[in-house]
């Protein structure tokens, strides 16, 4: 009984109502899925907790299309080998299906949420395709007409490529790739057309607004439509999966360019897993609110000016409290299910930045200051004459490993000493950014770009002194040098000028950033001097401004 008084209370909300106060509280809320009904569906993901009649109600009000957001992977469906387990997935699409709701299928192979016995360390390849294939058809086969459409591969590319035009050489290490080889992209994707012709099949992956990685992925679906341009009647690759998981500070025109390059191959783009955060610990600021409405108006209209090659755009949460990055509150409902001014924006988008987008304020970049000067690199009593950078503003929830830089130069190099504390001395995670490490950014020409330029590179080093690039390239003549005590470690770094003269000093963009692991080897902290976007591996407008001096 009070639970369905409670639903009475709460239909108003539910149905388009209850904003705030005694007058918003009568006014009707347009249905997001009513207002997008001539240009693209409008999903949401769905899990045991939304199965209830309150949440489902907020679902289907104003969505279309449902996505399973655990049910549907791998070691749900066959945590045993020959072993499927339907009865959850079933649940969640039979009752998506019966309040008119469309479903779309995530993920046939993913090399995350995967049962090791599908793909382990010295499996034969046989043996490997077979696993892949067999679970591929049967599921495809077992959700044939209840899915609209699947999420063939999930996340197979590596991050920050360098050699774009070599897809295979940017694949993802993963047990796939490990036990099969690159053909395993074709052959599940061959496997579930063969199992459910009809269905939309999609490559799908995070970071696309990065150009290199959106590169590699164009050249990927490229390469394998041509070579198989008819597959039951179409190209084998229907779509591309753009995951949207952003925050305030993405570059709406980063995301554009990736849809433009996606959209020329002749396939259709779907924005699949959209949230932005903006928020700590849960909480958000009046401020952040409105600068995470920015961010959803901002993307809303560029997805509307593409909407004829979009098929849908699938929220990745329905409310911050049930979000996997609830702590940065990206989603447009609040904990109490009532909409966030990031409804609002991707309702309207122009009238929520009429209304709101001269209240953002644009951030001056910091400035730092460079002295003239050789150092060796082991001697960190070099860098005495230079200021201290402090690296303390985080990006994340979880305020761990900080520290400050110095930096000198000369004709030939930037060097760099970067000073780590509280760090856990953690490198057991296989991606490099998930290690404790200092990363380096710099933009030579200073131009701001939404995008990575000639001039433009980053640096990461490890604790261990172990180095990666972006480009590869930028690592001609680059030296460094680490020392560990206790729970605190030192980087030192040459960094060779590549395409500029600092003869007579000047200014280029910069930014440190300071990766903190895990006793776990996850990464659950990033600091950073000024870019707090979290985007300056593949964005340098977010980085900050270092004056070359001499004194």
């Amino acid at each position: 009984m009070l639970k369905k008084i409670i639903l009475c209370l709460l239909t108003p909300l539910l149905m388009g109502g209850c904003v705030s106060g005694k007058e918003a509280a009568m006014q009707k809320i347009q249905s997001l899925k009513d207002a997008y009904a001539d240009y693209f569906l409008i999903g949401n993901i769905v899990s045991g907790v939304d199965m209830d009649d309150l949440r489902y109600n907020i679902l289907t009000t104003h969505h279309n299309i449902a996505t399973a957001e655990n049910a549907m992977k791998p070691q749900y469906l066959q945590g045993t080998k020959g072993v499927f387990t339907f009865y959850d997935a079933d649940a969640i699409v039979n009752k998506a299906l019966s309040r008119g709701l469309n479903v779309h299928g995530h993920t046939l192979a993913w090399h995350q949420q995967s049962p090791a016995w599908m793909n382990y360390e010295g499996v034969s390849r046989e043996e490997a395709v077979i696993n892949l294939t067999t679970h591929a058809k049967t599921v495809a086969a077992h959700f044939k007409g209840r899915v609209v459409s699947w999420d063939v591969l999930n996340e197979a590319i590596a991050d920050n490529p360098s050699n774009t035009e070599d897809w295979k050489a940017n694949l993802r290490q993963s047990p796939w790739f490990k036990a099969v080889g690159a053909d395993y992209v074709e052959i599940v994707f061959k496997a579930a057309r063969e199992a459910d012709p009809d269905a939309k099949l999609y490559y799908n992956d995070y970071n696309l607004d990065n150009p290199n990685k959106a590169s590699v992925v164009y050249n990927m679906v490229k390469d394998i439509n041509e070579r198989n341009p008819d597959v039951v009647g179409r190209p084998l690759i229907d779509g591309v999966g753009m995951q949207g998981h952003y925050s305030s500070h993405t570059s709406p025109a980063n995301v554009e360019n990736s849809l433009q390059r996606f959209i020329s191959l002749g396939v259709e783009v779907s924005i699949t897993e959209l949230d932005v955060q903006c928020g700590e610990e849960g909480k958000q600021t009046d401020a952040q609110k409105v600068a995470q409405g920015i961010t959803y108006a901002a993307l809303f209209n560029v997805f509307k000016k593409y909407a004829e090659n979009i098929g849908r755009v699938t929220m990745w949460g329905l409310d911050d409290g049930s979000s996997w990055r609830r702590q940065a509150c990206p989603t447009m409902f609040n904990d109490n299910l009532h909409p966030k001014p990031a409804f609002f924006a991707a309702l309207d988008p122009d009238k929520f930045i009429t209304e709101n987008g001269a209240s953002i304020e644009k951030k001056e970049a910091k400035q730092a200051e460079a002295v003239y000067g050789t150092p060796d690199l082991a001697d960190a009593a070099a860098w005495s004459q230079a200021p201290a950078i402090s690296i303390d503003s985080y990006l994340m929830a979880w305020q761990g490993a900080s520290g400050t830089a110095k930096v000198l130069w000369d004709e030939s190099n930037l060097y760099v000493l970067v000073n780590v504390n509280n760090a856990e001395m953690n490198k057991a995670n296989q991606n490099t950014y998930e290690q404790d490490s200092v990363e380096i950014f710099i933009d030579e020409n200073n131009g701001k770009t939404p995008y990575y330029e000639k001039d433009d590179a980053q640096y990461r080093v490890n604790f261990d002194n172990e180095a990666t690039f972006n480009p590869q390239s930028a690592a001609e003549g680059f030296e460094s040098r680490t020392t560990v005590s206790g729970r605190s470690y030192t980087v030192s770094l040459k960094i060779p000028f590549r395409t500029i003269d600092v003869k007579r000093g000047g200014i280029i963009g910069f930014d440190v950033q300071i990766n903190g692991a895990s006793s776990r080897g996850a990464r659950q902290s990033v600091a950073v001097w000024n870019d707090l976007s979290g985007g300056s591996y593949q964005d340098t407008s977010g980085l900050g401004i270092l004056k070359l001096t001499k004194r």
